[in-house]
């Protein structure tokens, strides 16, 4: 049998995440792009300009990950959390301790480090996880500004709106976003990552900062001789309330006028019976509404 040449077959496509159709996933290298520069800057300005070091920033990527137990375990993981939600923290241990060693003026970083930093068993010290922590929260609080404002340039002494603190680390769920910095340090041949773990509120907090703000008064052209997509797609959503459970001999007992007590909670929303939101029941003007959706994934 005749193989096509390996130029010639089909080329391998990304399988879509029917959860993010529609969500501006595109736009989230340019994310990484700008928080790389953000990081530059930090780097530069509080280790390289300081303590004469040479630390660059390299690939900043983000990627949906399928984490096991095991795998988490293999990395030390700081959590942080603040109002808006929580995100995860690591950064490779050589990195950690060529800065430690930056900042308290040891030399010799390589010689040191060889055999203990790239050691990840070795239990750590005191002061090297009170370091982890203090640039766990600077760096969380870079990203959580870069997340709340993606289009504007960076302002490092700006007052952070998000009071974060440390929590116990649990183990991620399946699908959640990482985003990884590759930190280099020239003088001393150190490469390592730096990782974030933005839990669901976070990315999607995310997502919402880069979609595109549409301009609600714009009209659609005569020209273009169609309706807005949302005007070709009528769609009928049902909202079911309650779920009541009764013995039957309760149900058999019933008569036209007795009151069953039940109470409102949230509501299911479905399309075509399939469930789609998760909705918050409320009255208004004397009528019940449906607010607060949330999806359902």
């Amino acid at each position: 049998m005749n193989l096509p040449h390996p130029s010639k077959r089909a080329p391998v496509h990304q399988v879509l995440d029917p959860r993010l159709l529609g969500r501006p996933v595109h736009l989230l290298q340019h994310f990484a792009d700008r928080l790389k520069a953000d990081l530059t800057e930090v780097f530069i300005g509080s280790l390289n300009r300081r303590y004469r070091a040479t630390f660059q920033i390299g690939e900043v990527s983000m990627a949906r990950t399928e984490p096991d137990a095991s795998q988490f375990e293999d990395i030390r993981w700081l959590t942080l959390s603040a109002n808006a939600g929580r995100i995860g923290f690591s950064m490779d241990r050589n990195v950690l301790m060529t800065v430690l060693h930056y900042r308290y003026g040891l030399q010799d970083v390589r010689a040191k480090g060889d055999a203990a930093v790239d050691n990840n068993s070795l239990p750590a010290t005191a002061t090297e996880e009170r370091l982890a922590t203090t640039l766990g929260l600077q760096l969380v609080n870079i990203l959580a500004l870069r997340i709340d404002t993606p289009d504007t340039g960076f302002e490092p002494e700006i007052n952070l709106p998000h009071d974060f603190a440390p929590v116990p680390s649990v183990v991620p769920k399946a699908g959640s976003w990482t985003l990884s910095v590759v930190i280099r340090e020239l003088t001393n041949e150190v490469e390592g990552v730096v990782r974030f773990r933005l839990d669901e509120a976070w990315m999607d907090r995310l997502l919402r900062k880069l979609a595109p703000q549409r301009d609600k008064g714009a009209s659609v052209s005569s020209s273009a001789g169609m309706q807005p997509l949302g005007g070709q797609l009528p769609l009928t959503i049902v909202a079911r309330l309650l779920e009541q459970d009764m013995p039957l001999g309760a149900l058999m007992d019933l008569r036209v006028g007795d009151v069953i007590p039940v109470r409102l909670g949230s509501a299911d929303v479905l399309v075509e019976d399939a469930r789609l939101f998760e909705a918050t029941v409320a009255e208004h003007q004397g009528k019940l509404c449906l607010s607060s959706f949330e999806d359902i994934e």
